[in-house]
């Protein structure tokens, strides 16, 4: 009997952990909708796996800043009626500008950030939990990013985002129970991503762990429950 693969959906689809996390999928044998507002980066994405003889996922250009529930909702509509239900979804999608105080943040910038890291991926659970496999091989995953938890200065909306991630996982997971998918947040460690490259320009790409290893670990991680 043929095992039926697993359904991805991933934000930031387009960005450096969300591609080596897509590519660790389809390697996999497992379907994926790559969600990413930079539709350009999704086709070289698309364009770059075709070329190599790997069949590309399916792609969404989205951009969650600008999402309305409305949005969310027809994203919902989409996955089902493509794929039926979800195995995994993945919360990779990121938005940072830069380190400052908090006394000095335009509130813009705390609004887009805390939309990017908070608000759009639970309105994006919200419309999609319907569709995840109410299993606890099932899996919806936050991830985060343990440096400003560690040292928060500076890190303003953004860290506010990190940690409320971690809550919403948890309180998710307190929610639905053993049974159903798993919620949980997942801290990846460095990697090069414009994140670390703008509060740490100094800091070199060739310095940083391979992205395709941190994709790697994070796939065994969702995958094993881990």
């Amino acid at each position: 009997m043929h095992k039926r693969s697993k359904v991805w959906v991933v934000t930031g689809g387009a960005g450096v952990l969300g591609q080596a996390l897509i590519r660790c999928i389809l390697a996999a044998g497992d379907d994926c909708l790559a969600i990413d507002k930079d539709k350009k980066g999704l086709e070289g994405l698309h364009d770059a796996l075709e070329s190599e003889g790997v069949s590309p996922p399916a792609l969404y250009p989205m951009d969650l800043m600008g999402a309305t529930l409305d949005d969310f909702e027809a994203l919902g509509h989409l996955v089902e009626e493509n794929f039926g239900q979800i195995d995994h979804l993945v919360h990779a999608a990121a938005f940072f500008k830069a380190l400052r105080p908090l006394m000095h943040q335009p509130a813009d910038e705390w609004m887009q950030i805390t939309h990017i890291g908070v608000h759009a991926p639970l309105f994006l659970t919200q419309a999609l939990i319907r569709l995840i496999r109410p299993s606890s091989d099932s899996s919806i995953t936050w991830i985060t990013d343990p440096v400003c938890l560690e040292k928060p200065a500076h890190w303003g909306a953004y860290g506010v985002s990190q940690a409320s991630r971690i809550w919403l996982a948890e309180a998710l997971a307190s929610e639905l129970g053993p049974k159903a998918p798993r919620s949980r947040a997942i801290a990846v460690g460095e990697f090069y991503s414009p994140v670390s490259a703008q509060a740490w320009p100094a800091k070199s790409q060739e310095a940083y762990p391979d992205p395709s290893l941190t994709a790697q670990r994070l796939f065994d991680q969702i995958i094993q429950g881990e």
